[in-house]
């Protein structure tokens, strides 16, 4: 459940407090103005007026504008106030340059749509993307007007996305498309369809009649956007229900491990005797470790396990430099596998040294060796622990989560593309919590539960143990004590291990408080092996631990656009 419940924080914090990405300079667009100008030949010929507030430095500022196929933008300039200003053009993109610091201003483009008006026998259409889904800037209020050659009526003025629902026509004919605030990464084509009388010099671009086929195209939109309506109204009148249903049931599953969780800890702890003792080891120690503490790093990993080695007999040592290999026929796999490693790999058959681990790891070519054979080290470990069975596996329960959490794939989705954000977020974040709780729902058995609580609790009291009680243990038990207390390297533990079973030798006292030396070795071998553990697995993990393409733009016919600055 811990590891359940740290995702979930992190996923949350994830969602929330995520910082968006922000552009070198600090702008905001306040203000565009767009005139488009038809012209009897068919060419389009277009005003723009920015206005940019800087909050900082800045160089200039950036239009895109990608030509819808059979189309090209000429005659493109820049000026503010009159005074033409200097202009680079990179494929699809033009940097106008203007300097300046913390102010606001005006910037006029002027530029020619060749062939931007559409003529046909009957009517003649200018549909064009101003700016599309690759935009990267806010608008905080667009107006778009399209100017016919003359004035003229009926007209036909019609948006798309971010245009739908803006357009107006004047009785002189002019279009008037008030989109207002224009998010980023949004589409907003527009629709304008003259008499085509008013473009008697422009060549045709086909012979087919089309206003019927314009207005019922305008129509078949209009009949998709109310379906679409129709199915967000009743999408946003279910979701309370489908995903509060899908909420209560994570709720029910937490509550459920929470209850069993809580009779376990309470079995446990009725049988659980008040006397602080070492507990039974009922595997070995590297692996009690790596059960009750699932992070614990290698080095110290490494370090207990030299120690249990030692402490068990399979290897001697008078001193913290060198180990004497006495007997290979451990009781585990892990305990074989580390032998070989450290006396075979490392060291010379029979004798291990520090210095021969740092030999070892100064030489990168054998960098890639000592990590896999730590990873497989460390797995021989974890499959110690599986064969205890400690967990319950429910895989039938878990399955049937996992399944049952997906079918909020399709939900979200649906609710996504019907602009549901907020049900969809919410769907989301339910699908990761199903998701995670059937991954990470391993509840104890009685006896994990038991090992769990027991060294939990050594680990809560051991600060608080004196040396009176601490002396009633057997010296097997104080090694023990000693190894599992530098095995998950708590400091407080630690230096509390030292004022119970050992002090420094005084009045000439060369053996300390202790009867013998043994018990100083494994402080002498703890505090050594774990700095050269940690520096050899630093040391290996030192070893084995953007160009922008031009695109077609989103808008019709494969224009659009946008804005930036730099």
């Amino acid at each position: 459940m811990k590891k359940l419940t740290a995702l979930l924080i992190f996923l949350s914090a994830f969602f929330v407090f995520a910082v968006p990405a922000f552009a070198d300079v600090e702008y905001a667009i306040k203000d565009v103005q767009i005139d488009a100008f038809l012209k009897e030949n068919g060419d389009v010929e277009v005003t723009e007026r920015f206005t940019y507030d800087f909050e900082d430095d800045f160089n200039g500022i950036t239009r895109t504008i990608i030509p819808k196929k059979g189309t090209s933008i000429t005659d493109f300039e820049a000026s503010e106030d009159g005074n033409a200003l200097r202009v680079e053009n990179d494929d699809n993109e033009y940097k106008i340059y203007r300097k300046g610091n913390q102010e606001t201003i005006t910037v006029d483009l002027r530029y020619t749509i060749h062939n931007g008006i559409e003529v046909y026998p009957d009517v003649a259409q200018f549909y064009w993307p101003f700016f599309d889904s690759s935009n990267e800037s806010v608008y905080e209020n667009m107006t778009i007007y399209v100017h016919p050659t003359s004035e003229t009526g009926n007209v036909i003025a019609y948006g798309y996305d971010e245009a739908y629902d803006t357009a107006e026509v004047t009785e002189e004919g002019v279009a008037v498309f008030s989109l207002g605030h224009v998010d980023d990464d949004k589409n907003g084509d527009i629709q304008v369809v003259y008499d085509a009388t008013l473009f008697s010099a422009a060549p045709l671009t086909s012979d087919n009649m089309m206003r019927d086929s314009i207005e019922a195209d305008i129509a078949d939109n209009e009949a998709k956007l109310a379906a679409f309506q129709d199915r967000k109204e009743w999408l946003a009148s279910i979701a309370p229900y489908v995903v509060g249903i899908f909420g209560i049931y994570f709720i029910i599953l937490l509550f459920i491990g929470w209850r069993k969780k809580l009779e376990r800890k309470h079995y446990v702890q009725s049988r659980l005797i008040n006397d602080l003792k070492v507990p039974k080891l009922e595997m070995s120690l590297p692996a009690t470790i790596l059960y009750t503490n699932p992070f614990t790093p290698s080095q110290q990993l490494l370090t207990t396990s030299l120690l249990e080695l030692v402490r068990k007999g399979y290897v001697q040592s008078d001193d913290n430099k060198a180990f004497e290999l006495v007997n290979r026929l451990t009781a585990f796999k892990h305990e074989r596998m580390l032998l070989e490693f450290l006396f075979d790999t490392i060291g010379d058959g029979t004798t291990f040294r520090f210095e021969d681990l740092k030999t070892y790891t100064d030489n990168k070519k054998n960098h890639q060796a000592y990590h896999e054979y730590i990873q497989a080290w460390l797995q021989a470990i974890r499959e110690e622990i599986q064969l205890k069975q400690l967990t319950q596996t429910k895989a039938g329960f878990r399955w049937t989560i996992a399944f049952s959490g997906l079918l909020l794939i399709p939900l979200s989705v649906f609710f996504g593309i019907h602009e549901l954000l907020m049900w969809m977020f919410i769907s989301i974040v339910l699908l990761i919590c199903l998701l995670a709780f059937s991954i990470f729902y391993n509840p104890r058995t009685l006896e994990g539960a038991v090992i769990w609580e027991q060294w939990k609790q050594f680990k809560k009291d051991f600060t608080e143990l004196s040396s009176n009680q601490s002396a009633k243990w057997s010296k097997e038990e104080q090694i023990i004590a000693i190894n599992y207390v530098h095995g998950i390297a708590d400091k407080r533990m630690i230096e509390h291990n030292k004022t119970l079973f050992y002090h420094e030798p005084s009045n000439g006292d060369s053996t300390g408080s202790m009867d013998t030396t043994n018990i100083m070795i494994f402080f002498l071998i703890a505090t050594s092996a774990n700095q050269h553990f940690k520096e050899a697995d630093t040391a290996v993990a030192a070893t084995t631990g953007s160009t922008t393409t031009a695109g077609t733009g989103t808008g019709v016919g494969g224009g659009g656009g946008g804005s930036g600055a730099f």
